[in-house]
């Protein structure tokens, strides 16, 4: 009988799989597709089939915490089901031994391996700009998009090349006349998770109960 199942965002792939090595866990883990981490209706909808699809196991944990409430509401099937109390991904990222303590730059871009590889399949990647409407206007395009915000970090986790990440920020950075602020990143939301410690970071909901739409981090 599998006693634990992991639902996770692509984006917390590498973390994910280090911590779980680091606690030789045997929970059973599952990434969701990658497009529905900006589309919160769709997300909700994804997984609460996945919740009401699983038997047989005791905890269902989501990776994905708040992402613009897609997860709020979720009701838990035949397990138990948690979730950690963060906003997003970032926030698992840059967690440590307590959420008490994360300190986040709300106003910031926020930059990991696999970020870079979101932002190059998606229509504001540089290159893409430039091919589409020359360097000069495509420059242009990023100084407006990036108007209220310059400032980028990037989270080292230890789990990827930070320098192929820091190559490809900084053309943005000297665009936007910007800062670039490397960050060491803990995941120590996810390895409680791969440890099965469940704390005042998480919100566990018995089967038959809903996810809070008020269990997780205000911006502050």
């Amino acid at each position: 009988m599998t006693k634990t199942v992991i639902l996770s965002c692509p984006t917390l792939m590498g973390e994910l799989k280090a911590a779980l090595a680091a606690a030789s866990s045997e929970a059973v883990v599952y990434f969701i597709p990658r497009r529905l981490h900006s589309v919160p209706k769709e997300l909700h909808e994804y997984l609460q089939d996945m919740i009401d699809h699983y038997y047989n196991v005791d905890k269902i944990v989501l990776c994905v915490s708040g992402c613009g409430g897609g997860t709020a509401g979720l009701r838990a099937s035949s397990a138990e089901l948690i979730v950690p109390r963060t906003r997003d991904c970032l926030d698992v990222l840059l967690s440590g031994d307590s959420l008490a303590t994360l300190e986040r730059d709300i106003s910031g871009v926020y930059f990991t391996e696999s970020w870079m590889e979101c932002t190059k399949e998606s229509e504001i990647d540089l290159d893409k700009l430039t091919e589409k409407m020359g360097r000069e206007e495509a420059e242009n395009f990023l100084r407006r998009l990036y108007k209220t915000c310059n400032k980028f970090y990037i989270i080292d986790t230890g789990c990827y090349n930070v320098r192929a990440v820091e190559e490809y920020v900084a053309p943005l950075v000297e665009i936007l006349s910007g800062t670039m602020t490397m960050l060491h990143g803990k995941y120590g939301i996810l390895h409680k998770i791969a440890e099965g410690r469940f704390d005042d970071d998480f919100v566990v909901v018995p089967p038959g109960a809903q996810v809070p739409t008020d269990a997780f981090l205000k911006n502050r």
